[in-house]
């Protein structure tokens, strides 16, 4: 795994941990343990930052980083009548 896909990966996963703990917290549900070692910088730092930036900005920013959202999908050939 190439280093953009690594922190493409984490920065997904901690975003998940993040949204899980504020629904959670809103539904009273338990809270996920306190971070420790390189957890501290995605949910300390990573996380809050990420939020405050601009949408405009966050998304250019995710528009560059490999992923899925850039496959090149090949269109479907055309229907050749009804499928059945």
């Amino acid at each position: 795994m190439g280093l953009t896909r690594w922190v493409r990966a984490r920065s997904e996963y901690y975003l998940m941990v993040d949204a899980q703990d504020r629904v959670g917290t809103r539904l009273g549900g338990r809270r996920p343990h306190p971070p420790r070692g390189g957890e501290i910088f995605w949910r300390r730092v990573y996380v809050p930052v990420f939020h405050r930036l601009p949408l405009k900005l966050r998304n250019s920013i995710i528009a560059r980083m490999p992923g899925s959202h850039q496959q090149a999908w090949t269109p479907q050939p055309p229907s050749k009548g009804p499928a059945i």
